[in-house]
């Protein structure tokens, strides 16, 4: 078999670069070893449950995805802007002043916050959305901790609000992650909204696999090695033979890429690729006969690692209800940084996390909960302590391409961005 391009990985990012290629008239083959396309985009399901592979959104506001996604047929569901924040003993209702006025105005007399700490969130609004949000990238690269403290931010609320929140997004509390990322992130959620497709979110790729010609895609296919002869490219597979191919793309994190490159890069820089560092997080389900909180809105644990090892809790069938059977909850609770790689160790987890919900919502109902599913993911996130944007790192070498969200920023628009780009790449070279 012998291809224009080979594109190893069905996740977001190389699919769209299939797609891409594919409309400029490329012969495009992608080949992905798992049963079905998304990469860490998956939904599972069990007993009636949608499981998404670890705790997953879209927001909405993000360029690449409304460039690619039809969000009409994902039948998106949104959550309510804002968090309920432990802390003291109860929750406390963070809200937009934009979108939940009243609301607002009772929390402007909460005192979990300082008043000086709420009038910078303002500024902060105003500050990110002014100019192209490909502007935030060119702003000074620190990690966001360092930022929120130079802004004015109290520790109070860096470790009440801003940790919970977007450690849950970057997948680590200590808010290493850039700035830069963090401001654009602030963005999104600003302009738009958190959201899920209806029916879980390996709709996403799914609905970008249906774009691809019939035979693109080719399933349960397992890569295990890659040389080149003369002009060629020689793609090895556990199922389907050797395929040839004129150029290759790498669709795969960057942590499983050291034995294909093998063949094709010197030792030493394969190593240096090995070492970038991942963020981890274990997702645990309970089904449970009645929701501990009412609507689609995120639960936050303001009182840090010391609280217990929730960091946020969201039920997901009050997002969407497709997500559980009917008279059915599915609750979704995320625990950062901590990944078990054993039953023991996943039992013990499981059981601090119910001691930490009774905390929160008491023995009585928390004893109702039923354990459904849980996922512990080493290679989560790619940690990005420096992020660009329109990043122009996607050739590995000659006619060897490479796209993933660590390219850019650890996220769908990341990894959308990055297959663009790459496919952007291969047709510059050829002067399509």
């Amino acid at each position: 078999m012998e291809k224009d391009i080979v594109i190893i990985g069905a996740g977001l990012a190389g699919m769209r670069c299939a797609e891409l290629l594919q409309q400029a008239g490329f012969e495009t083959l992608v080949l992905e070893a798992a049963d079905a396309p998304g990469g860490r985009v998956r939904t599972d399901l069990v007993d009636g449950f949608r499981l998404d592979r670890g705790f997953q959104i879209l927001l909405t506001a993000y360029p690449e995805t409304k460039a690619v996604l039809s969000y009409r047929a994902l039948k998106l569901r949104k959550f309510i802007p804002g968090a309920l924040v432990w802390y003291g003993g109860r929750f406390h209702r963070f809200s937009d002043p934009r979108r939940e006025p009243l609301r607002a105005g009772r929390f402007l007399f909460d005192d979990v916050i300082r008043f000086g700490d709420k009038w910078r969130v303002a500024a902060l609004a105003a500050r990110v959305n002014r100019g192209d949000p490909a502007m935030l990238f060119h702003r000074k690269d620190e990690s966001t901790h360092a930022f929120l403290r130079q802004f004015g931010f109290s520790p109070k609320m860096i470790n009440r609000f801003f940790a919970p929140f977007f450690g849950g997004v970057f997948l680590e509390s200590e808010l290493q992650t850039s700035a830069r990322y963090f401001e654009f992130l602030f963005r999104m959620f600003a302009d738009g909204s958190a959201a899920v497709p209806a029916e879980g979110m390996e709709r996403i790729p799914q609905q970008m696999a249906a774009k691809l010609a019939p035979g693109t895609l080719q399933l349960n296919t397992r890569v295990t090695e890659v040389s080149r002869r003369q002009q060629r490219f020689l793609v090895s597979t556990d199922s389907s033979g050797t395929i040839e191919a004129k150029q290759l793309v790498f669709a795969v994190a960057e942590h499983a890429l050291g034995p294909l490159l093998a063949g094709l890069l010197p030792h030493t820089r394969t190593q240096a690729r090995e070492r970038r560092l991942w963020n981890r997080t274990t997702t645990i389900y309970y089904a449970a006969p009645r929701s501990p909180i009412a609507g689609p809105i995120l639960a936050l644990n303001g009182e840090g690692p010391d609280g217990g090892p929730i960091n946020n809790l969201a039920v997901m069938s009050q997002v969407s209800k497709r997500y559980a059977p009917p008279g059915q909850e599915l609750i979704a609770v995320s625990i950062v940084g901590v990944a078990p790689g054993d039953d023991a160790t996943m039992q013990a987890l499981e059981e601090r996390v119910r001691e930490h919900a009774e905390r929160w919502f008491g023995a009585e109902a928390v004893e109702q909960w039923r354990l459904v599913g849980a996922y512990p993911i080493e290679h989560a996130l790619p940690l990005a302590r420096t992020t660009q944007w329109e990043s122009s790192a996607t050739r590995v070498t000659d006619n060897v391409y490479m796209c993933s969200d660590a390219q850019e920023t650890p996220s769908l628009q990341g990894a959308l961005a990055s297959g663009r780009r790459a496919a952007e790449a291969i047709l510059a070279q050829r002067g399509a």
